[in-house]
């Protein structure tokens, strides 16, 4: 009889990864449900599984499983038989902190649905498309979704680096393009004082979130105008326009975007991008998950290098002044300051 294999021989390889991945799957759908269902704000105060249920409508059974695997998870503490937040929840899922991440949470949800779902038939067949409009898209909870991811760090690492930009902070009028929430607007005009920033983004974004931010932090040197940056007039003379994740679009879509940027500039103005970019497909893999999201439905190039970005910029008018690496796994982002060149 041939030994097929010695089956006293562990494999050569640590199977510990796979089953995370797997199990994390398991947290995140649990964590979404929890979230939906307001489990993390009913135990703002502790309560025991019971009690929790009776509150929120849930079977009791389930409901302290469910806080058990959280507990394990890291996501509650539980003693004497209660449960409560542990610190990482109430930084992250607490409606009330200023770091609340649900409605982001939410939208990766969405995004595993409509596209992850699909990448088996889109690895077959090419892409799978997706029927949505502009403004369906990027309503309320989408916003409010980019305004939590720039809260765990790429907006303050951006606040950052221009504190220490003297140009920046000589500067007197800047230009948010497609700005959204305006965190970054009021931040920008909380950094200098000198500084008037002129928010433009699609009207429903403006009226249901950009002006309500900018009302609740008391910005009155941030204005919010409603618009398309792809057809409207942006204004001119501008200090520095400033862009954040907004410029994800193929070549023949993104050059005359640039081109409205460089004419709505003063001459030596500066263009300040803050995007992801892939130049190292390990050290960027978040970035290379995110190109591979938009691949599966529509297929076009979105995400660039840093230095066919800067090729690109430098094309339609700029000069490359300076690179900022965040060098963070959950903002893997490229900050390029550019400067406008006279014709």
């Amino acid at each position: 009889m041939v030994l097929l294999h010695d089956l006293s021989q562990l494999p050569p390889a640590d199977a510990g990864a796979l089953h995370e991945l797997a199990q994390s799957v398991e947290t995140f759908q649990l964590l979404a449900s929890s979230l939906q269902l307001g489990l993390f704000d009913a135990l703002e105060t502790p309560k025991n599984a019971e009690e929790l249920a009776d509150e929120l409508g849930l079977n009791s059974v389930i409901t302290r499983k469910c806080c058990d695997a959280l507990t394990g998870s890291g996501f509650l503490l539980r003693k004497d038989g209660s449960y409560a937040l542990s610190d990482l929840s109430k930084t992250f899922l607490l409606k009330t902190s200023p770091y609340y991440q649900g409605d982001l949470i939410g939208l990766l949800k969405k995004t595993r649905i409509e596209r992850w779902g699909r990448i088996s038939d889109a690895l077959k067949s090419g892409p799978v498309g997706l029927e949505r409009n502009f403004e369906s898209v990027f309503d309320e909870r989408f916003i409010r979704a980019m305004a939590q991811g720039a809260m765990r760090g790429g907006l303050q690492k951006t606040i950052e680096i221009l504190g220490g930009h003297r140009e920046f902070m000589n500067a007197r009028r800047l230009l948010d393009l497609g700005g959204g929430h305006a965190l970054y607007s009021i931040a920008f005009a909380q950094l200098n004082p000198s500084l008037d920033v002129r928010l433009l983004d699609l009207p429903p974004v403006v009226e249901n979130v950009a002006r309500r931010n900018i009302s609740a932090y008391r910005a009155d040197r941030v204005t919010a105008v409603p618009g398309d940056f792809t057809q409207d007039d942006l204004g001119e003379g501008y200090d520095v326009v400033f862009a954040s994740d907004v410029l994800y679009r193929p070549r023949e879509s993104l050059g005359p975007v640039l081109g409205r940027i460089h004419s709505s500039l003063k001459d030596n103005g500066l263009f300040i991008s803050k995007h992801w970019h892939i130049d190292d497909p390990v050290k960027d893999i978040t970035a290379v998950y995110f190109d591979l999201m938009f691949s599966i439905t529509d297929g076009a190039e979105r995400i660039y290098s840093t230095e066919a970005f800067s090729k690109i910029l430098e094309s339609h008018g700029f000069s490359i002044e300076e690179v900022h690496d965040f060098n963070h796994r959950f903002h893997p982002s490229r900050m390029i300051i550019a400067r406008k060149v006279k014709p």
